[in-house]
């Protein structure tokens, strides 16, 4: 039980050091156009001064915005926070709670099971980053499509996490 506990712990804490981290990197303000907002509880842009998050809001803005290269990035969010949501479900719930139920008839813990969890979560952590990515590089398009000098044009197109193993 105590492996259970300090593995659950383990896990927990990575993934939010790795989540602060990610919210630091993407932040992106733009005065005239598209601003992103780094994940609270979900990703959202500002523009025109009124915040848009979740993904009926954001799906209003950028059918306001009209262009082909802003909907397929939407279309990458969608998609990959759909994803996101759904692994980080089974994940998180599905598998932990199967887990209970199998380990009180069995008497024994199944590690297959806290296995797939954590690799169910860090996927869906992963799918998450990716969706914020794209409402990020899609802030960055429009203002770069308008003209506004920001200073930031994301030449990444992808994200990695980085631990650090020293002080």
């Amino acid at each position: 039980m105590k492996q259970t506990m300090l593995v659950i712990l383990l896990f927990t804490m990575l993934q939010c050091f790795a989540q602060s981290s990610i919210t630091e990197k993407l932040y992106y303000h733009s005065p005239k156009g598209l601003t992103f907002i780094p994940p609270l509880t979900r990703p959202g842009l500002v523009y025109n001064g009124k915040l848009y998050i979740g993904k009926n809001k954001l799906g209003i803005l950028f059918n306001q915005l009209n262009d082909d290269q802003l909907n397929m990035y939407f279309k990458k969010y969608k998609a990959n926070k759909t994803s996101a949501d759904i692994f980080t479900f089974v994940g998180g719930f599905a598998l932990p709670l199967a887990n209970v139920f199998l380990s009180s008839q069995q008497g024994k813990v199944n590690w297959y099971l806290i296995g797939a969890s954590a690799l169910l979560n860090a996927t869906g952590g992963v799918l998450n980053v990716h969706a914020q990515k794209n409402l990020l590089l899609a802030a960055a398009y429009y203002d770069q499509k308008k003209g506004y000098s920001t200073g930031f044009v994301p030449q990444q197109q992808n994200i990695g996490f980085t631990f650090s193993l020293s002080k």
